[in-house]
């Protein structure tokens, strides 16, 4: 009775890891075809908060983004936007893995044809890939939210191989 009382806890214990991942998505290329600039921005964020748990859907306490509080740290040259773009699409991202409600720091800004942008930024600074990958219009309001990075590798990557800034 005991072996099978075990066996029975470790299954649901491992049904209940297991349906706690939020799934890696791999960014579609063809979203980024009306990228026409990338910059490296800094973005001065006080009322930035970490959410204590992810699994909830936390899309409508993300912040917008206020464009008064961006500095261009570097814009990255047109003809490396091909290459950036490849490398981008070819990270893996926890899909719609709500870690903060807003960016906050050195941030990639990829700006779209129509004004709106998208904004990547993993928490660096702590050594953590949970960070903010998501998508406003033109006037900051949030259109939608990506997630955030599997790995810190994957941004720290982006911005040490494409940019002069260096967040080592």
């Amino acid at each position: 009775m005991k072996k099978i009382l075990s066996v029975i806890l470790i299954a649901i214990t491992c049904v209940l890891i297991c349906a706690c991942d939020p799934g890696e998505v791999v960014v579609d290329r063809n979203y980024l075809d009306d990228v026409i600039s990338i910059e490296l921005v800094e973005y001065k964020n006080s009322n930035q908060k970490h959410f204590i748990s992810w699994v909830p859907n936390h899309f409508n306490e993300l912040l917008p983004f206020s464009l008064n509080n961006v500095t261009i740290i570097e814009s990255l040259p047109a003809d490396k936007i091909p290459e950036f773009l490849d490398s981008f699409s070819k990270t893996d991202i926890l899909h719609t893995y709500y870690a903060y409600n807003s960016p906050k720091g050195v941030c990639i800004k990829l700006n779209y044809k129509n004004g709106d942008f998208l904004i990547v930024w993993a928490n660096y600074e702590q050594g953590s890939f949970a960070g903010y990958i998501g998508e406003y219009s033109s006037s900051g309001a949030v259109l939608s939210f990506w997630g955030s990075f599997s790995a810190l590798s994957y941004y720290e990557e982006l911005v040490n191989d494409y940019f002069n800034y260096n967040l080592q």
